[in-house]
């Protein structure tokens, strides 16, 4: 009975910590993609387990209602980046700049549609809120959440770090031997590469300052003018995680206040449905599976692209899971290949039978893939795709083909010296173990440091001081000015002396 009594008393104990521990979390996405969505929603839902309460905008509706999640719909408010035509990918989203100024568009007009949104400002106006949660993508006007309420801002990167935002953390991008994200290489090697990496980390940082100049503008507008420059705001958040890993990109200096938590959007392995996993199963010679992602409209490809992927995939002995996005039945398709608009991809590529993944290699696929320990043939497109792909190469677990001189052979050659050369899933297998080997799973990693940053009013000791540091301070260039300065003075102090000693 004592026993029984002890017990209550303690779960009891542990309850009401639990309930005094909760905190009230506004989160706002800054784009409707898929991809974006997966790694803000994962950790949502960490927080959600941990018995928060989460108010979010997004315009991916939560399946299981939940009574401590409370969404503010804009689905019919903001444009989703799926399936977009072959046109637009290549001449809007591959160019840097181009790509830079459509995602700080897309952002904008996200944070504007919340920002008038009545739920939203009510939300504002009547409940309180302990922390705020952003991505941060490609502008900084959903930062004035945080700053007009005056609590903690946590952000999310969904890639790896943005070339545009290394500088206000002081989480240091020596363009020497660190490559811009949207590099076609990982790592400068060349004097040549160097040279159009530190060209293209000045080019995009400086026009990054240009294009979101609207971002300060919005905050003041919609919060008052009072509010600060939204750099500032920027240089206060408090703790940002990043959906990578270092033992899968090249290592590089972090900031203290930088967690990666790459893969929190992993879930665990479920039953296939039958029909997949029978014809899996049934692949004497292994499966390929293959996807562009969300973003890119497969039947939309050039057409001479589209036919050398029919042509080599019928060449091969391999069954084929080709995911296609279209309506319109496909002419003469090879009887090894099924078409659909949906497949789930990661309990796919982690089936022993699948052999290989043709990716274009977005940041999740990139990740899975890795996590799976499955090779890989990339068909980059855009941003950090080349990038991203390079490290496959690089590690020896994957090739790539180049869709601006893409042919049926040298496609069929390369996925045939992938499969037939175990070295690539040797070293696919290797690069798996390496990115599950850490001390604690994404979602740990969250829970603690968001919990840690709410215990500690922000965690702003965890920042590096040189953020409120002036950029003339933080390169010495006051002090290399007054020493040349000084040097030149005792020069021309000499000189005079000698000049009138020799007279």
């Amino acid at each position: 009975m004592d026993t029984r009594c002890f017990l209550c008393i303690l779960l009891l104990a542990l309850a009401t910590t639990d309930t005094i521990s909760a905190a009230k979390i506004l989160a706002i996405t800054p784009i409707a993609a898929a991809s974006h969505w997966n790694v803000m929603s994962s950790v949502l839902e960490v927080l959600l387990n941990r018995g928060h309460t989460i108010t979010v905008v997004s315009p991916f509706p939560r399946k299981i209602p939940h009574e401590n999640y409370t969404q503010i719909d804009v689905s019919k408010l903001v444009p989703f980046a799926i399936a977009s035509p072959w046109e637009t990918v290549v001449g809007v989203y591959k160019p840097p700049t181009r790509c830079l100024k459509f995602l700080n568009d897309v952002q904008q007009h996200m944070c504007r549609t919340a920002f008038d949104h009545p739920d939203l400002q009510l939300a504002l106006h009547t409940q309180h809120y302990d922390l705020v949660i952003t991505e941060l993508l490609a502008s900084r006007c959903d930062l004035y959440l945080a700053s007009h309420l005056g609590i903690p801002h946590v952000a999310i990167m969904s890639s790896q770090m943005l070339t545009w935002y290394q500088d206000s953390f002081d989480s240091p991008s020596n363009p020497s031997y660190i490559t811009t994200l949207n590099s076609p290489y990982p790592k400068p090697e060349t004097f040549v590469q160097r040279f159009w990496n530190v060209v293209d980390y000045v080019t995009i940082f400086m026009y990054f300052k240009y294009i979101d100049t609207a971002a300060t503008e919005m905050g003041r507008k919609y919060f008052g003018n009072d509010r600060p420059h939204a750099e500032a705001l920027l240089r206060n958040v408090s703790m940002v995680f990043l959906n990578t890993h270092s033992n899968f990109d090249f290592s590089k200096p972090l900031a203290t206040n930088f967690k990666e938590i790459g893969g929190i959007h992993l879930k665990p392995p479920k039953p296939l449905p039958t029909d997949l996993q029978e014809f899996i199963d049934g692949s004497e010679h292994g499966v390929i599976y293959f996807s562009l992602g969300s973003v890119v409209r497969m039947e939309d490809l050039p057409i001479a692209i589209q036919h050398g992927l029919k042509e080599g995939f019928g060449e091969l002995s391999q069954k084929v899971l080709w995911k296609l996005e279209s309506d319109r039945p496909i002419i003469n398709l090879p009887k090894n290949v099924i078409t659909r608009k949906w497949f789930p991809q990661y309990d796919i590529i982690r089936h022993p039978n699948v052999k290989l993944f043709i990716t274009h290699g977005g940041n999740s696929g990139v990740i899975e893939a890795t996590s799976a320990g499955i090779p890989v043939l990339g068909f980059p497109i855009f941003f950090d795709q080349p990038r991203n792909l390079e490290l496959f190469k690089h590690w020896g677990s994957g090739l790539f083909v180049d869709y601006n001189n893409f042919t049926k052979e040298d496609f069929v050659c390369k996925i045939k010296r992938i499969l037939s050369d175990q070295r690539f899933k040797d070293n696919a297998v290797d690069l798996s173990h390496r990115f599950h080997d850490r001390p604690h799973n994404p979602k740990d990693t969250v829970a603690y440091w968001i919990e840690y940053v709410l215990r500690h009013d922000g965690a702003h000791h965890l920042k590096s001081e040189a953020v409120n540091t002036k950029w003339y301070q933080y390169f010495s260039f006051d002090f290399l000015v007054i020493g040349f300065v000084i040097i030149i003075s005792l020069l021309y102090f000499f000189y005079n002396v000698i000049s009138i000693i020799l007279k």
